[in-house]
């Protein structure tokens, strides 16, 4: 296996579009060229994209294996090769940091014996050869060398590399027998279930208006125009002058306003009265905006983000319950707001289903509650679906996500046979399970798969984390999409 920052996999899922790269510079105009920002840092040493640098070299490198796969292009999807060199580099960088602070230094030697088949002639090593190879050229080589030997001494050191003598592994943390007996053994037990599912997405018109009637105020709709401003001196100034009706509203709005409450001609688009109260920042003031009579101006109130004056262009209006426009903000105000509340109403529901379900049968029970009866087919206790195991099937309806789902797998397993479960919660739906059948696999013999593996998941938990380094700077998206993307505007 490749070790690295990339497996051959990862590059093959990004391999979207292909292109000749090593023109990407074209891309930008001449006049840029030589002027490009550094693309990030990593701990205070700059990634640039110029001539003989790693950035550079990462990005030929793998624009060239991308061509090789006989893909097409786009500009947008190019920048995800931009994207896998930029982190190589970033790899190389740290790794090679880590291990010169470690006082390791490569041995002559392994320079050497790895430079050696380039002079190579017929299959064997010949000093003419040597002798007619520059030696800038030589001592570029060489270098190269010493800097791979350098980073892949920390990957060999850190993930294992596929080296072994008399069967063992040289380098990388060792594994005891019983990690592999563990791991040999991961996955084999499975459990089947029957399972009911009441998606929250189903809630009922009647318990949409039940609650909108119940909370009518929050529904009460106004009739206004707005005027935001990023300081107050300058809202103060709009008030004062509309006070004295030195500008008209309407003008006010196209000379003053930010626009980030309004619409262009600065009418209020979220216009219902929770929505009025979530935008002004002191609770004393709403009042002072939502008391306006018609025709009516506020003086400066503060929001989120400024200071705004408020102005009635007519009457408030309660909220229609029989209008099926203002049901549906109801139910948009429970998703964002209440989806507890939703919940508990199909929580309720999933208990009396489980009740009933104990006494008179699983399959009889769904029919009755009129939902479906699913048959899971066992799966194992695998959190987050690893490769080492079998997965949870998360396209079945109401499954998705269930395999990070925490209390979803913890009720699974710990149900006793032919037990049901108590509701569980998952995303939009609302479980109930059945546990009904049990497997045991026999344990894997393939340990040179599984060491691959993990192998795998190390290095993508490794490199993960050192982009999330506070050490990286990461100006990629910008500089690349302000100098590559925008280059048919500078040629």
């Amino acid at each position: 296996m490749k070790k690295g920052f990339y497996t051959v996999g990862l590059i093959i899922v990004l391999a979207v579009s292909a292109f000749a790269f090593i023109l990407a510079p074209a891309l930008v105009g001449r006049g840029n060229r030589d002027t490009l920002p550094p693309f990030g840092s990593y701990d205070g040493k700059k990634i640039k994209f110029e001539e003989g640098s790693d950035f550079k070299k990462y990005v030929a490198k793998y624009a060239d294996l991308f061509k090789k796969l006989g893909k097409q292009s786009d500009p947008l999807s190019n920048y995800y090769i931009f994207n896998y060199a930029f982190n190589a580099v970033v790899q190389k960088m740290a790794y090679t940091q880590a291990v010169a602070e470690s006082g390791y230094v490569v041995p002559q030697s392994a320079v050497n014996r790895e430079m050696l088949p380039d002079f190579f002639e017929n299959g064997k090593y010949s000093q003419r050869k040597y002798r007619e190879t520059p030696a800038s050229e030589i001592e570029q080589r060489q270098k190269e060398i010493r800097e791979e030997f350098t980073k892949n001494r920390y990957t060999d050191d850190m993930f294992g590399p596929s080296e072994q003598f008399a069967g063992t592994t040289l380098y990388g943390l060792k594994s005891s027998e019983n990690e592999i007996a563990f791991f040999e053994n991961f996955g084999t037990e499975k459990r089947g279930f029957d399972m009911a599912s009441f998606s929250t997405d189903d809630y009922p018109d009647s318990e949409k208006e039940a609650y909108g009637r119940a909370n009518a105020q929050k529904f009460i709709k106004y009739d206004m125009s707005i005027i935001t401003c990023g300081e107050k001196s300058k809202a103060e100034t709009v008030a004062k002058r509309l006070k004295n009706n030195e500008i008209t509203f309407t003008d006010a709005v196209n000379e003053y306003s930010s626009k980030n409450y309004s619409d262009a001609n600065g009418k209020l688009t979220n216009s219902y009265r929770y929505e009025i109260e979530r935008i002004i920042k002191n609770s004393d003031d709403i009042e002072k905006a939502l008391s306006l009579a018609k025709d009516e101006t506020s003086a400066v109130i503060e929001t989120n983000i400024g200071f705004s004056v408020f102005h009635a262009d007519g009457n408030a209006s309660d909220p229609d319950f029989s209008n099926e426009q203002t049901v549906k903000d109801v139910w948009s105000y429970l998703r964002s707001n209440e989806a507890g509340r939703i919940e508990d109403y199909y929580t309720d529901i999933a208990k009396n289903f489980a009740a009933e379900a104990a006494l008179n049968g699983f399959e009889k029970t769904a029919k009755k509650f009129n939902t479906v009866n699913a048959d899971i087919a066992p799966f194992p206790l695998n959190y987050g679906n690893v490769a080492f195991a079998n997965p949870v099937d998360t396209s079945i309806q109401g499954l998705s996500g269930a395999d990070t789902n925490k209390n979803f797998l913890q009720t699974a397993f710990s149900l006793k046979s032919n037990e049901i479960s108590s509701p569980v919660v998952n995303g939009k739906n609302v479980l109930v399970l059945q546990y009904t059948d049990e497997v045991k696999d026999e344990p894997s013999e393939n340990t040179s798969s599984i060491e691959r593996q993990i192998v795998s998941s190390d290095e993508e938990s490794a490199s993960a984390a050192l982009m999330a380094s506070p050490k990286l700077k990461n100006d990629l998206f910008t500089v690349y999409f302000n100098y590559f993307m925008n280059a048919g505007n500078t040629n």
